[in-house]
């Protein structure tokens, strides 16, 4: 019976990375891995005038608070990818684009749900983190664990 199990997690660990490969999950999820570290990658002071949108093409859209922390920004581009870059292992951020928030009268553009992080219950980390102890490759390991770490701790926020 133990070698149906132990077939059923090698398939598994078999069959899993060549999907999140397939379709590109590896790489998304390592970009976006940055969001809800935000203001331990770029520093408290950067982190409350800013906040990251999207990544497109491997560009990092920010929103701003105003010009003139733009202004400022724009001196800390090459800083700011470095730092991002450091945090990331199999991508890496290539330009920032800086944008200022929508103003009252402006139409909006298309209304994204704003994402909260959550920190998963340190218990249910420990226990996936066992039942994926079983893969033998370190890195794919990894990968299943920041995969649902990212799955449990990023959630819209809920409008009232």
């Amino acid at each position: 019976m133990e070698t149906v199990g132990k077939r059923k997690h090698q398939n598994l660990s078999g069959i899993l990375p060549e999907v999140v490969r397939h379709k590109g999950w590896a790489v998304k999820l390592d970009l976006h891995s940055i969001f809800p570290i935000w203001e331990k990658v770029v520093g408290e002071e950067i982190a409350d005038c800013s906040r990251p949108l999207k990544i497109v093409k491997n560009v990092l859209w920010l929103e701003v608070e105003n010009s003139t922390w733009m202004q400022q920004l724009q001196f800390e581009k090459c800083r700011m990818l470095d730092a991002i870059n450091a945090c990331l292992k199999i991508s890496k951020i290539k330009d920032i684009k800086f944008l200022l928030p929508r103003r009252d009268n402006e139409p909006p553009v298309r209304k994204l749900p704003e994402i909260v992080f959550v920190s998963p219950d340190p218990e249910e980390l420990r226990k996936f983190e066992e039942q994926v102890g079983v893969i033998s490759d370190e890195a794919i390991r990894e990968s299943l664990v920041r995969l649902w770490y990212l799955s449990k701790a990023c959630r819209r926020k809920e409008t009232p």
